[in-house]
């Protein structure tokens, strides 16, 4: 049997801090946020040669992210969730990807609200084949 090329790899519980909301108090400091990113890749050539150049380097995705967004300063979650999805959908090798995040304690009662959000590549975009490194 021969597994499947396409991979998931999912950054789970990433901690974010940014300008976020619509409320005056929301816009004075940043606040946390939390996302949950998966995104998928063809991870045949990184399967059979243990090369990192093969596969999504899901470190350097991350400091991207983290970096990129601790200096917005946007109103809404789904522009936030929108501006990290363009991020993770740089990167040649992905081929579709998917967030959600989350706002914790925004309201009295409620633990968080959060919004989900895809994105895919057309025509299989962003597929391996032959060299990686």
């Amino acid at each position: 049997m021969t597994p499947d090329p396409r991979a998931t790899i999912r950054l789970k519980e990433v901690r974010l801090r940014a300008v976020m909301g619509t409320e005056p108090h929301e816009r004075e400091a940043p606040r946390d946020l939390e996302a949950d990113i998966s995104f998928e890749y063809d991870a045949s050539l990184a399967a059979a040669t243990d090369a990192l150049g093969c596969a999504v380097d899901y470190a350097a995705m991350h400091r991207d992210i983290a970096g990129a967004v601790a200096g917005t300063r946007f109103l809404l979650l789904e522009r936030l969730a929108a501006f990290i999805l363009d991020i993770v959908m740089r990167d040649p090798k992905v081929l579709a990807a998917s967030i959600i995040l989350e706002k914790p304690a925004v309201l009295e009662g409620v633990g968080g609200v959060a919004i989900s959000m895809s994105a895919q590549k057309a025509g299989g975009a962003g597929i391996v084949s032959g060299r990686c490194c």
